[in-house]
């Protein structure tokens, strides 16, 4: 290749670099921001509902039949393929009592009393959850985050080849140079993590609606629904027990879990079905995590104990390793992205990664943006439309989401229309944002005021959280809350970090020049 014709094809891969940056930044940031708590999930769940402060109990040492018997002998309540959801499973200290033709019915294991579930008036953490993939926009949503994956793993690409036949210099001082040193060095550092949570992400999102073309030929026209060839492998049905309507006595659960332990000590038991409960045909299949062999379990694959409901004699022991390879390789894809059955260290490390390429995100933005400014240097203050958007969608999310957090302990729980109210005032203050981002010409003043209000509510919502709940700071201690506990302090701490931010950060252009000079 000639120096002419290599010289055009960077500045070509620049361009289209920079093109689809622009086209996708504010949307790639959205997710990666929102995913920081989906990442945080099964511990905001527990902290946001009252009905769950209450310390987790062992599970060797619940006494089941005080609970189990009284849901069974109500006559409307269905006796077989009863689901109960042991205290722990995704961090909830709760016990479940499910079928799936009936609401389910939750426990206080500790006290063996039912408790009221708020799941229908308090779902803070799923609506995070899905604004990281784009479910409010339902499947519009799903398909635009899908495509937006897919432009990172491009952008990605293209930004790895770039690195290497360009010969940056990292010795400049200004902006410019500063911006576009941090957005390279982060990319190139932790592009493996997030091109490894952006693919798994594009396929969940696009990876099932885009293979309808794909599945109707392979299936020779028969469906389109690639859910349809997929079920009997992921999931198969399983084969119906047939009851001999006796009344039998049934062993007890704890002695139950106990010997599926003894059977696969390997296995943390998640949930139990009782399969034709308190007849001579009973089951009981035992299923959870092996975490001795992450990737391959936790989603579809569920290593399981199945025991005679009478005696407790072993009918099945199905392991990790005893499915299809299809199974083990959908769950090792979906593990990459949810991180099933990984301790707080490593959720932490992964959501401190998404942080990071978020604000390499940011630096991307501020790059382009910082180009476009110094056309007008010493001419006329700088107003750009894309700019205005970005800093009210990347900067402006922030105290909107910690308003959303203020609001969880705020509102009343028995508030009519709840959640609407909750998520109505966010999306509120987040369009406030936008309106005060486009009405106040200096960009920089209107940051630093959403960095002190994401302050102020981040560091409010545990103090509030302390008023409305009842439980102080030692209380939670005391009672082995740590859960909760951990959660405000996390909030507390996200707090000072922005009100530290609010107020280093330059009020205008030419301190943001010494600034960035100085600082970054």
């Amino acid at each position: 290749m000639s120096n002419t014709e290599s010289k055009l094809f960077k500045q070509r891969l620049q361009r289209v670099h920079v093109i689809v940056g622009v086209c996708t930044s504010i949307f790639m940031y959205i997710a990666v921001f929102f995913g920081i708590f989906a990442i945080l999930l099964p511990y905001i769940q527990t902290w946001e509902k009252p009905s769950r402060h209450f310390k987790t109990a062992n599970i060797k040492n619940i006494d089941y039949s005080a609970m189990i018997d009284p849901v069974i002998s109500n006559p409307d309540f269905p006796k077989n393929n009863i689901i109960i959801t042991l205290p722990g499973y995704k961090n909830d200290p709760a016990l479940k009592i499910s079928h799936e033709f009936v609401e389910p019915i939750v426990f206080n294991p500790n006290t063996n009393k039912q408790i009221k579930d708020e799941e229908h008036i308090s779902e803070l953490a799923w609506f995070l959850n899905s604004m990281h993939y784009g479910a409010p926009l339902k499947t519009f949503g799903y398909i635009l985050f899908g495509l937006v994956a897919v432009a990172v793993m491009f952008l990605i690409v293209g930004g790895l080849i770039q690195v290497n036949i360009i010969k940056y210099k990292n010795k400049g001082k200004n902006q410019q140079s500063k911006f576009s040193k941090w957005h390279r060095k982060i990319f190139t550092w932790l592009f493996a993590p997030f091109i490894i949570v952006t693919l798994t992400g594009a396929m969940m999102n696009i990876g099932y609606s885009g293979s309808s073309l794909m599945t109707y030929i392979s299936s020779k026209g028969e469906t389109s629904n690639i859910g349809v060839l997929l079920a009997p492998v992921l999931e198969p049905q399983k084969e119906q027990i047939v009851r001999k309507n006796d009344n039998v006595k049934m062993l007890e659960i704890n002695k139950l879990i106990q010997k599926a332990q003894k059977i696969n000590p390997n296995i943390n038991f998640e949930k139990i079905e009782l399969i034709n409960w308190k007849d001579s045909s009973a089951q009981v299949e035992l299923s959870g995590y092996n975490p001795k062999l992450p990737f391959l379990n936790g989603v579809f694959n569920k290593p399981t104990v199945i025991l005679s409901g009478v005696d407790g004699k072993l009918i099945q022991n199905i392991n990790v390793l005893d499915k299809h390879w299809s199974v083990l390789f959908t769950d090792s894809m979906y593990f990459l992205h949810l991180l099933f059955g990984v301790d707080i260290f490593i959720r932490l490390l992964i959501a401190t990664i998404m942080a990071i390429c978020a604000l390499a995100i940011g630096f991307g933005t501020m790059l382009f943006l910082e180009k476009k400014a110094k056309k007008f240097e010493g001419k006329t203050t700088f107003y750009h439309w894309y700019g205005k958007f970005c800093l009210a969608s990347m900067i402006g999310v922030i105290p909107a989401t910690g308003f959303i957090f203020l609001l969880q302990w705020i509102l009343p729980f028995d508030l009519e229309n709840r959640l609407i109210i909750q998520k109505g005032l966010f999306f509120i203050f987040w369009i406030g944002t936008y309106t005060w981002s486009f009405y106040e010409i200096n960009s920089y003043k209107t940051a630093k005021k959403f960095f002190y209000l994401a302050a102020i509510f981040f560091i409010l919502t545990p103090l509030m959280h302390s008023v409305f709940s009842g439980y102080s700071p030692m209380n939670l201690l005391q009672n082995s809350m740590n859960t909760i506990l951990n959660v405000n302090i996390a909030l507390f701490i996200v707090g000072i970090l922005f009100l530290i931010l609010a107020i280093k950060l330059p009020s205008n252009r030419q301190k943001a020049k010494v600034f960035f000079k100085a600082k970054v």
